[in-house]
């Protein structure tokens, strides 16, 4: 059964309580958007070598991805609201905490909290977003929602970037923490009764941590997200090495392209259905990788990040969307989760792995590997689940 919000089914997506959160999540996601790409960075001014800041910047993730089973359970169980508010807290207070850091190991120290948190902050977020939305415009709510990280993320990184340069990191991690206090007078503004169903209170069952249902899904997901790790973690080192200034202008690029393709996505998704997005998605992602391992100028970097918002803009939040209509609202919580699990995963090994192919070949070489592996691994994934689901379910998303 469907639960309702303040006991009324969405009727319009344009609700006030929409309007609010996705305001909220653009200073929530521009405070993120920051901090990620510096902290690489950051630990290398402090010390670490390449490697371990690599390591450093993904720790975040990989804190989170362990812990978002327990997450999404407590996001179906719990009151949502709640819940992000104290993760909203907490993260004002890690974000602060970064600007206090003198040394690799509180630095490390820090950004483990802040995964813990992360892992509740994110999956509570996207399940306390679809309450909002009417049923069957869920692709479109999402699409919708998705513009607020595309605005975080041509702001975010040019903002972070902009204050380092003349200001200081701490300086730049103090602004972010701001920005997340202010989402959370914002949360306070949204009126919000949730009652889970009494189907998410039953005895322990291994669908209440993860899908396994949707888990190849997560698996695409994951691939897609090695990109943002990648590209968080070496687009500001590839344009010391070329020479390329301003080259934090292949995020804002991404996002005007991302603006202009996600509501036009999210409404064929709600028609036709996933196969149509992804297929195309996985192509034009991959072609963007290419390009921007190949990528001697500004204008290549620039085309590179109009791909990759076309590809991987369209293709991540379409299978969110799909795995959220296909087990339902009440079920919103682990979906998330589970969807999160992929992209953790991804900007954990990413960064890390990437990192030995550089040293060994150049930054080229680690994203024309990439872009192979996201097309072909994408591409099978997806083929293989829906011939499975096919065949037991009569249908594919």
């Amino acid at each position: 059964m469907e639960k309702k919000i303040n006991g009324v089914e969405p009727k319009t997506l344009w609700n006030r309580s929409f309007i609010l959160v996705m305001i909220m999540s653009v200073f929530t996601a521009t405070a993120s958007q920051m901090v990620t790409p510096l902290i690489s960075k950051y630990a290398m001014s402090l010390g670490a070598p390449l490697t371990l800041a690599a390591a450093v910047s993904s720790m975040m993730s990989i804190v989170a991805m362990f812990l978002r089973p327990v997450s999404g359970l407590c996001s179906d169980r719990y009151n949502r609201k709640k819940i992000i508010l104290t993760a909203n807290i907490l993260t004002s207070l890690c974000l602060a905490g970064y600007s206090i850091t003198s040394d690799v190991n509180s630095l490390m120290a820090i950004r483990f909290l802040h995964g813990v948190v992360f892992s509740f902050s994110g999956v509570a977020s996207m399940a306390f977003n679809t309450s909002f939305m009417p049923r069957d415009r869920i692709g479109e709510g999402l699409g919708w929602m998705a513009m607020s990280h595309i605005i975080s993320s041509t702001v975010g990184p040019n903002l972070g970037m902009w204050i380092v340069e003349r200001g200081s990191y701490s300086t730049c991690f103090l602004v972010a923490s701001a920005l997340c206090l202010g989402s959370t007078l914002i949360l306070l503004l949204i009126s919000y009764d949730y009652t889970p169903s009494k189907e998410n209170r039953r005895k322990f069952d291994i669908n209440n941590l993860i899908s396994l249902r949707i888990l190849p899904y997560a698996c695409i997901m994951g691939l897609f997200s090695c990109g943002n790790a990648l590209t968080n973690t070496y687009l500001a080192l590839i344009g010391d090495e070329r020479n390329i200034a301003n080259i934090a202008l292949f995020f804002t690029a991404n996002s005007v392209a991302m603006i202009a393709v996600r509501p036009f996505t999210g409404k064929l998704l709600d028609r036709r259905g996933l196969k149509i997005i992804l297929y195309p998605s996985l192509v034009i992602a991959a072609a963007g990788m290419a390009v921007l391992g190949a990528a001697p100028s500004l204008g290549f970097i620039i085309l590179a990040g109009l791909l990759k918002a076309l590809g991987q803009g369209s293709g991540s939040p379409s299978i969110q969307a799909s795995c959220i209509k296909l087990l339902g609202r009440e079920k919103a919580g682990v979906v998330s989760s589970t969807c999160y699990i992929g992209q953790d995963l991804g900007h954990s090994i990413a960064p890390t792995l990437g990192s030995f192919v550089a040293m060994n070949f150049g930054y080229g070489a680690m994203f024309y590997v990439y872009a192979v592996i996201l097309f072909v691994g994408g591409s099978l994934t997806y083929y293989i689940k829906s011939k499975y689901d096919k065949a037991k379910y009569g249908h594919t998303m």
